[in-house]
């Protein structure tokens, strides 16, 4: 029989660790990759985003002219047009597929210019952290408080409704929420053992943000830059469908807003542009799911 003594007078006894728990381990990207690509909703949701794009890329070089009027007008989706006219006598697969060339570049470009922003703001804001912080923030809250449509608006009027414009708008607008993370976690990663060692080191704080700290902050940025093409592409057809858009260059929303006046007679004119917003966000929101399950596999385990 074994007699349990108390610790001394002023110490503190030191709490047994939970079985089964210990310090988390860095995840391997190999199994990681393999974590993500072994789940059937990214290989299903992946090839059909992957087709999408491809379709919109190169579509438009196959099916002709998006803007020629020589067809017959209202023509219903049939073999010789497989998503039918529209009422100038425009082939609607062609201009789909414009559309989609028009959206998917929006989406994919304000994706890029908000990361890039986020990852300068957020990480000298997390890692330097003091005033350069406090600073960083405030402007960050500004642009995030900024209402999109109004900016719009008044761009349109001021600039001129085009694809340039729209991605600025869209980037002003959406960079603040992916900055936050990318701050949290450069919050998180300056306090690490390797950072401090590093500093010790005499390694300069540039150096030490850019090499070791952003890296390492990219896979929740990845899962928020998946989302941010969501919302940008949702956002541009919002736009284009309120008639702020570009009007040589008719995306998703910019169809639809055309095909109001003929919803009950031209039924496909709103169905497949629509169609194509609702699968495309649905499979980037898919895979952006599907990764972040894979980077937490935790969260997947209570899901």
């Amino acid at each position: 029989m074994t007699v349990q003594t108390a610790p001394p007078v002023g110490t503190i006894a030191p709490i047994p660790a939970a079985p089964g728990r210990g310090p988390r381990k860095p995840r391997n990207p190999d199994s990681i990759s393999r974590t993500f690509f072994r789940k059937p909703s990214v290989m299903f949701y992946g090839t059909i985003l992957i087709l999408m794009v491809l379709a919109s890329l190169i579509g438009p070089l196959l099916t002709g002219d998006p803007f020629s009027t020589s067809h017959p007008r209202f023509q219903p989706p049939s073999l010789e047009f497989p998503l039918g006219t529209d009422n100038l006598g425009r082939d609607y697969l062609a201009r789909v597929l414009n559309g989609g060339r028009v959206s998917l570049l929006v989406g994919f470009s304000v994706a890029a210019l908000c990361v890039t922003v986020a990852l300068i703001v957020g990480g000298l804001a997390g890692f330097y952290g003091g005033v350069l912080d406090i600073v960083l923030v405030k402007v960050s809250e500004f642009f995030q408080v900024i209402p999109g449509l109004v900016l719009a608006l008044v761009a349109a009027a001021l600039l001129g409704a085009n694809i340039t414009i729209i991605v600025i708008i869209l980037a002003v607008t959406m960079w603040p929420g992916v900055a936050r993370i990318v701050r949290a976690e450069a919050m998180r990663i300056a306090q690490l053992g390797y950072v401090e060692s590093q500093r010790a080191a005499g390694f300069s704080g540039l150096r030490i943000l850019w090499s070791d700290v952003v890296p390492n902050a990219l896979p929740p940025v990845l899962v928020a830059t998946t989302m941010t093409v969501a919302r940008a592409i949702l956002a541009e057809s919002g736009l284009s469908f309120l008639g702020i858009g570009d009007a040589n260059q008719p995306s998703w929303g910019a169809l639809l807003n055309q095909a109001q006046p003929y919803i009950a007679t031209a039924w496909w004119l709103p169905l497949f542009p629509g169609l194509c917003i609702f699968i495309v966000v649905l499979a980037i929101n898919m895979l952006g799911d599907a990764l972040n399950d894979a980077l937490n596999p935790s969260i997947g385990k209570v899901k």
